[in-house]
Protein backbone atom coordinates (compact mmCIF):
# COMPACT_ATOMS: atom_id res chain seq x y z
CA UNK A 1 0.00 0.00 0.00
CA UNK A 2 2.71 2.51 1.01
CA UNK A 3 6.10 2.42 -0.69
CA UNK A 4 7.50 5.75 0.54
CA UNK A 5 6.65 7.43 3.83
CA UNK A 6 7.77 11.03 4.44
CA UNK A 7 8.39 12.33 7.97
CA UNK A 8 9.64 15.90 8.53
CA UNK A 9 11.47 16.10 11.87
CA UNK A 10 12.36 18.88 14.32
CA UNK A 11 13.14 16.87 17.49
CA UNK A 12 9.92 17.96 19.24
CA UNK A 13 7.83 15.39 21.10
CA UNK A 14 5.29 15.52 18.26
CA UNK A 15 7.92 15.01 15.59
CA UNK A 16 9.48 12.14 17.50
CA UNK A 17 6.09 10.47 17.81
CA UNK A 18 5.46 10.99 14.08
CA UNK A 19 8.81 9.33 13.39
CA UNK A 20 7.88 6.35 15.58
CA UNK A 21 4.56 5.98 13.74
CA UNK A 22 6.37 6.31 10.40
CA UNK A 23 8.93 3.65 11.29
CA UNK A 24 6.18 1.29 12.45
CA UNK A 25 4.15 1.78 9.27
CA UNK A 26 7.25 1.50 7.05
CA UNK A 27 8.08 -1.82 8.71
CA UNK A 28 4.49 -3.05 8.30
CA UNK A 29 4.29 -2.12 4.61
CA UNK A 30 7.92 -2.74 3.64
CA UNK A 31 8.24 0.94 2.76
CA UNK A 32 11.18 3.31 2.64
CA UNK A 33 11.09 6.15 5.15
CA UNK A 34 12.24 9.60 4.03
CA UNK A 35 13.22 11.84 6.94
CA UNK A 36 13.66 15.55 6.33
CA UNK A 37 14.58 18.69 8.21
CA UNK A 38 14.44 22.28 6.96
CA UNK A 39 16.82 24.99 8.12
CA UNK A 40 16.80 28.68 7.18
CA UNK A 41 20.38 29.92 6.77
CA UNK A 42 19.45 32.60 4.22
CA UNK A 43 17.05 34.19 6.70
CA UNK A 44 20.04 34.81 8.97
CA UNK A 45 21.96 36.44 6.10
CA UNK A 46 19.16 38.97 5.65
CA UNK A 47 19.13 39.74 9.36
CA UNK A 48 22.91 40.19 9.43
CA UNK A 49 22.69 42.69 6.56
CA UNK A 50 19.99 44.60 8.46
CA UNK A 51 22.30 44.85 11.48
CA UNK A 52 25.40 46.00 9.56
CA UNK A 53 24.75 49.69 10.24
CA UNK A 54 25.23 49.00 13.94
CA UNK A 55 28.69 47.47 13.49
CA UNK A 56 31.73 49.41 14.72
CA UNK A 57 33.19 51.90 12.21
CA UNK A 58 36.16 49.68 11.25
CA UNK A 59 33.72 47.15 9.75
CA UNK A 60 31.98 49.64 7.42
CA UNK A 61 34.54 49.26 4.62
CA UNK A 62 32.84 47.31 1.79
CA UNK A 63 35.65 44.72 1.58
CA UNK A 64 35.53 44.16 5.33
CA UNK A 65 31.73 43.94 5.28
CA UNK A 66 31.91 41.30 2.55
CA UNK A 67 34.48 39.33 4.57
CA UNK A 68 32.25 39.52 7.65
CA UNK A 69 29.23 38.41 5.61
CA UNK A 70 31.12 35.37 4.35
CA UNK A 71 32.28 34.46 7.87
CA UNK A 72 28.75 34.88 9.22
CA UNK A 73 27.22 32.87 6.38
CA UNK A 74 29.72 30.05 6.83
CA UNK A 75 29.19 29.85 10.60
CA UNK A 76 25.40 29.99 10.43
CA UNK A 77 25.12 27.52 7.55
CA UNK A 78 27.52 25.04 9.15
CA UNK A 79 25.82 25.33 12.54
CA UNK A 80 22.36 24.77 11.09
CA UNK A 81 23.64 21.82 9.04
CA UNK A 82 25.03 20.25 12.22
CA UNK A 83 21.65 20.64 13.93
CA UNK A 84 19.89 19.18 10.89
CA UNK A 85 22.30 16.24 10.80
CA UNK A 86 21.67 15.56 14.49
CA UNK A 87 17.91 15.39 13.86
CA UNK A 88 18.37 13.13 10.84
CA UNK A 89 20.80 10.90 12.80
CA UNK A 90 17.82 10.00 15.02
CA UNK A 91 15.90 9.01 11.87
CA UNK A 92 18.86 6.86 10.79
CA UNK A 93 19.08 5.19 14.20
CA UNK A 94 15.38 4.32 14.40
CA UNK A 95 15.18 3.05 10.83
CA UNK A 96 18.35 0.97 11.30
CA UNK A 97 16.89 -0.59 14.45
CA UNK A 98 13.76 -1.50 12.47
CA UNK A 99 15.82 -2.65 9.47
CA UNK A 100 13.98 -0.43 6.99
CA UNK A 101 15.45 1.64 4.14
CA UNK A 102 15.89 5.34 4.77
CA UNK A 103 16.60 8.51 2.84
CA UNK A 104 17.81 11.72 4.50
CA UNK A 105 16.70 15.10 3.15
CA UNK A 106 18.43 18.21 4.44
CA UNK A 107 16.55 21.18 3.01
CA UNK A 108 17.21 24.93 3.17
CA UNK A 109 14.57 27.64 3.11
CA UNK A 110 11.32 28.73 4.69
CA UNK A 111 10.12 25.58 6.48
CA UNK A 112 6.53 25.22 5.27
CA UNK A 113 7.30 26.37 1.71
CA UNK A 114 10.17 23.92 1.30
CA UNK A 115 8.17 21.06 2.82
CA UNK A 116 5.21 21.72 0.51
CA UNK A 117 7.50 21.85 -2.52
CA UNK A 118 9.25 18.63 -1.51
CA UNK A 119 5.99 16.79 -0.81
CA UNK A 120 4.28 17.96 -4.00
CA UNK A 121 7.33 17.29 -6.17
CA UNK A 122 8.05 13.80 -4.87
CA UNK A 123 4.47 12.55 -4.40
CA UNK A 124 5.22 10.47 -1.30
CA UNK A 125 2.63 7.78 -0.57
CA UNK A 126 2.14 8.91 3.03
CA UNK A 127 3.18 12.06 4.91
CA UNK A 128 3.31 11.98 8.70
CA UNK A 129 3.89 15.23 10.61
CA UNK A 130 3.68 16.21 14.22
CA UNK A 131 0.62 18.35 14.86
CA UNK A 132 2.88 20.81 16.68
CA UNK A 133 6.62 21.40 16.59
CA UNK A 134 9.38 23.01 18.62
CA UNK A 135 7.54 26.34 18.57
CA UNK A 136 4.36 24.87 20.07
CA UNK A 137 2.13 27.40 21.81
CA UNK A 138 0.24 26.28 24.92
CA UNK A 139 -3.26 24.96 24.18
CA UNK A 140 -2.67 24.91 20.40
CA UNK A 141 -4.15 22.01 18.48
CA UNK A 142 -2.12 22.42 15.30
CA UNK A 143 1.04 24.39 14.70
CA UNK A 144 1.64 27.01 12.04
CA UNK A 145 3.99 24.92 9.91
CA UNK A 146 1.75 21.86 9.97
CA UNK A 147 -1.34 23.91 9.17
CA UNK A 148 0.34 25.62 6.22
CA UNK A 149 1.62 22.30 4.87
CA UNK A 150 -1.75 20.56 5.20
CA UNK A 151 -3.48 23.40 3.34
CA UNK A 152 -1.03 23.37 0.45
CA UNK A 153 -0.06 19.76 -0.30
CA UNK A 154 -1.66 17.49 -2.83
CA UNK A 155 -0.97 14.31 -0.82
CA UNK A 156 -3.89 11.93 -0.67
CA UNK A 157 -2.71 10.38 2.60
CA UNK A 158 -1.43 12.56 5.40
CA UNK A 159 -1.43 12.03 9.13
CA UNK A 160 -0.60 14.38 11.95
CA UNK A 161 -0.24 13.24 15.49
CA UNK A 162 -0.91 14.33 19.01
CA UNK A 163 1.70 13.86 21.68
CA UNK A 164 1.32 11.60 24.66
CA UNK A 165 3.00 14.34 26.71
CA UNK A 166 -0.33 16.18 26.60
CA UNK A 167 -2.19 13.13 27.87
CA UNK A 168 -3.59 12.28 24.44
CA UNK A 169 -3.10 9.04 22.59
CA UNK A 170 -4.30 9.76 19.04
CA UNK A 171 -1.14 8.94 17.12
CA UNK A 172 -2.67 9.19 13.68
CA UNK A 173 -5.39 11.64 12.90
CA UNK A 174 -6.14 12.18 9.19
CA UNK A 175 -5.25 15.70 8.19
CA UNK A 176 -5.92 15.64 4.49
CA UNK A 177 -7.76 13.53 1.99
CA UNK A 178 -7.14 15.58 -1.14
CA UNK A 179 -5.45 14.56 -4.37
Amino acid sequence: MYKTIYVPVDNSDYSNMALDVGVSLAKTFGAKLVGSHVYAAKMHDKRFKQMEAGLPEEYHDENELERQRQIHDSLITRGLQIITDSYLDIVDKKTAEANIPVERRSLEGRNFKVLVEDINTNAYDLVIMGALGVGAVKDSVIGGVTERVVRRVRASDMLNNTSSTRGETGAGEPASGRR
